[in-house]
């Protein structure tokens, strides 16, 4: 899961996180305004967050906010179809990496 809250508005271009988010697997799903879900067990949280940085104003102060979190089989929601079909597709990987 990725999710972020962009504080930096100045030059803030969305379509060049977005591709980028959905560069890192080409397997997504973008169920909420400010939420990501990429099917991924190549990268870690840190890679992905590594991936994601250049497109952030990251600062300890009035900065943009980014979590990034591995998410297991076990959820529960109120989302769209199409979410929820993602979500319970066959393909989707559980397993937890040993980075």
């Amino acid at each position: 899961m990725i999710t972020y809250d962009i504080k930096v508005v100045d030059n803030f271009e969305y379509p060049k996180l977005y591709e980028a988010i959905k560069g890192i697997s080409g397997i997504w799903c973008h169920p909420v305004e400010s939420v990501w879900f990429v099917d991924t067990v190549r990268f870690s949280e840190t890679d992905i967050m590594n991936k994601l940085k250049p497109f952030l104003t990251i600062r300890s102060h009035n900065g943009d906010r980014i979590l990034i979190n591995r998410c297991t089989e076990n959820n529960s929601g109120w989302l769209s179809k199409d979410s929820i079909d993602w979500f319970n597709s066959q393909n989707r990987t559980w397993t937890n990496p040993p980075y």
